[in-house]
């Protein structure tokens, strides 16, 4: 299963829910958010002090190629990393689109994680094309709900799985119900509650793969693994269809 993790915008917790459902479903995460701090900065891999660009040099090989290399680690969710360059890359959506599908089945692995750029851009398009399901993190705020509105239009009837994230403990109604209007054909996976401490979170760890976590933790990792089994349970249920 290729899964997009797509937001409009950033500071919405994309990544971070892209970071943990890998490692919960022990799958590959492919980083095509070429800023600092995203996801292979989360991993620990600095892109400007290697002289190989995993990525980039397999998108150069193309789909007949060799996949890219992945880079593993203890306690943390397997990567390919992406690149400082793939921002001016002349990467057209439908190399892309081929180069995913190729790498999935030479991989076979259950699932592929695709953590995007936000907002929209070529290679956006490219993931968002062959994705099997697109992960949406939604925030319960007014501007955040009005720019839910218009990704949905956007995407259109494509399958989406809307994940309720930093959810606060007293959210209010006017947002949930806004929830439900929008979502109303939609589908709504668990909810991420609202853990201010995963900002200021320091270590590259996986919170689902946590050896020892302690109670705040292990609260996250629990809720990060429900929506991870809501998804392996949607996977069932597209095979049972098929």
């Amino acid at each position: 299963m290729l899964a997009c993790v797509f937001a409009s915008k950033g500071g919405v917790g994309k990544t971070t829910l892209a970071y943990e459902l890998t490692a919960a479903l022990g799958g590959v995460l492919i980083d095509l958010d070429w800023n600092s701090g995203g996801a292979t900065g989360m991993w620990g891999f600095n892109p400007t002090l290697r002289t190989r660009a995993p990525l980039l040099d397999a998108l150069e090989r193309g789909p007949d190629g060799s996949p890219p290399r992945i880079c593993r680690g203890r306690n943390l969710p397997a990567l390919v990393p992406t690149h400082p360059d793939l921002a001016t890359s002349r990467v057209e959506p439908g190399l892309l689109s081929d180069c995913l599908l190729a790498w999935e089945r030479q991989w076979g692995r259950p699932w592929i994680i695709i953590d995007t750029h936000p907002g929209s851009s070529t290679l956006t398009d490219g993931a968002l094309a062959v994705a099997d399901w697109i992960i949406v993190p939604v925030v319960l705020a007014t501007a955040e709900m009005r720019g839910l509105k218009d990704v949905l239009a956007d995407l259109g009837d494509r399958d989406l799985v809307l994940v309720p994230y930093a959810v606060p403990n007293a959210p209010s109604r006017r947002h949930y119900d806004m929830l439900r209007q929008l979502a109303a054909d939609r589908r709504v996976s668990p909810m991420i509650s609202e853990h201010r401490w995963l900002r200021r979170r320091l270590r590259r760890t996986a919170i689902t793969l946590e050896p020892r976590p302690g109670r705040q933790v292990a609260k996250a990792a629990q809720e990060f693994r429900a929506v991870a089994e809501y998804l392996e349970g949607l996977d069932a249920r597209a095979e049972r269809t098929g």
